[in-house]
C-alpha cells in the first residue's frame, strides 16, 4: 500500500516515488500501516532504508510515524541502525531542520529512554553517540534544543 511505502520510505527498492505520490500519504495512513507492521517488517525496512530516502519523508510522516510506533516497534528499529553504523552518520546528517522540528517535539519520554539506551547516548564515549553529534551541525542542534518537549532537561544535556 502507498502508506507502507512511505512508512518504509520506499525501502531502497523502488526510487521511481516521486515526492507527489507520498503527498497522497495521510498521517493517518500512516498510522494505520503502523499498526499492522511487525517487528520484523521495521528490521527489514531499517536495514535497507538510504539517507537520500530519509531527506524526501514529509515532516508531518516523521511526526505521525512517532506518535504510532510502539516502544517494541522503535526498539526494532533503533537496533537495526545500530548493527548498520555506516549509514547512521549519513543518515543523521540528511535530516532536515523542518523534519526534526516536528520529531521532537511529539517524543514520548518513552521513546527517549529507548533511544539513550540503545545508542548510549549518556555515555560521551559511546561510538554512536559520536557519530551522532558529528552529523548534527550546531543549527540543528538548537532545533533539536528549542523544540524539546519542556522541562525535559536529560535532552538538552545529551543534544
Amino acid at each position: 500500500s502507498k502508506a507502507t511505502v512511505s512508512v518504509l520510505n520506499c525501502c531502497g527498492e523502488d526510487d521511481t516515488h516521486t515526492p507527489s505520490t507520498m503527498t497522497s500519504v495521510t498521517p493517518n495512513d500512516i498510522k494505520e500501516e503502523l499498526k499492522k507492521l511487525t517487528k520484523q517488517d521495521l528490521q527489514d525496512a531499517a536495514a535497507k532504508i538510504t539517507p537520500q530516502q530519509i531527506e524526501k519523508v514529509p515532516p508531518e510522516h516523521i511526526k505521525a510515524a512517532i506518535e504510532a510506533i510502539s516502544e517494541e516497534q522503535l526498539t526494532a528499529i533503533l537496533q537495526t541502525l545500530k548493527k548498520n553504523q555506516g549509514q547512521l552518520g549519513p543518515m543523521v546528517a540528511q535530516l532536515t531542520e523542518d523534519q526534526l522540528t516536528h520529531a521532537v517535539g511529539c517524543v514520548k519520554p518513552g521513546q527517549k529512554e529507548i533511544a539513550i539506551k540503545e545508542f548510549d547516548l549518556n555515555n560521551q564515549n559511546s561510538p554512536l553517540a559520536s557519530i551522532v553529534n558529528q552529523n548534527i551541525s550546531e543549527k540543528k542542534r538548537e532545533v533539536i534544543k528549542s523544540n524539546a518537549p519542556k522541562g525535559d532537561v536529560k535532552a538538552e544535556e545529551g543534544a
